[in-house]
């Protein structure tokens, strides 16, 4: 009953319902199949054999495939090749010292700048702190109280009496 040329239906997976050939008999489990379904290998026990036998050669292309099962009236699935998408080119390494470059350069010109710059404000040098010390010294010689550490305020100890 199994046999090259036998149109099966497929009676499970995603192919179910649909009509195809046994194009070759792979082992006594499998064999391959072509037609409305995909070309794929198919377990013997997911195909349902028809009364109906078309002459074909074994491994058969889809072509002659679609051929006999028209003479049938049925109509072989139309599949388009795959296109490949090219390959990306690997750069040299020269390319990428370029490009490393580029982008350090880039780096450069949108860095972002530190605040005291953006705001105008210049350092302040060794000159400038000495001058800043010496005008705290005289805002004390002008009566200001001078700054006293802060006593640390401390909340009395809770005493608890023992239950005897």
């Amino acid at each position: 009953m199994i046999e090259i040329g036998r149109v099966v239906v497929k009676v499970a997976g995603r192919d179910a319902g649909k009509k195809g050939v046994i194009i070759d008999i792979l082992d006594d489990k499998f064999v391959l199949v072509d037609g409305e379904t995909r070309r794929r290998k198919a377990n013997i026990l997911h195909i349902e054999p028809l009364n109906q036998v078309i002459k074909i050669e074994k491994n058969a292309s889809h072509e002659a495939v679609a051929k006999a099962l028209e003479e049938l009236g049925i109509k072989a699935r139309q599949t388009k090749p795959k296109t490949q998408k090219p390959k990306a080119k690997r750069k040299t390494p020269e390319q990428l010292r370029k490009l490393k470059e580029e982008k350090r350069k880039l780096r450069d010109i949108f860095k972002p700048k530190k605040k005291e710059e953006a705001q105008g404000i210049k350092e302040t040098t060794l000159e400038d702190k000495a001058g800043l010390a010496e005008a705290k010294e005289e805002k004390h010689e002008h009566g200001h109280k001078e700054d006293k550490p802060k006593e640390k305020k401390t909340a009395p100890k809770k005493t608890t009496k023992k239950k005897e």
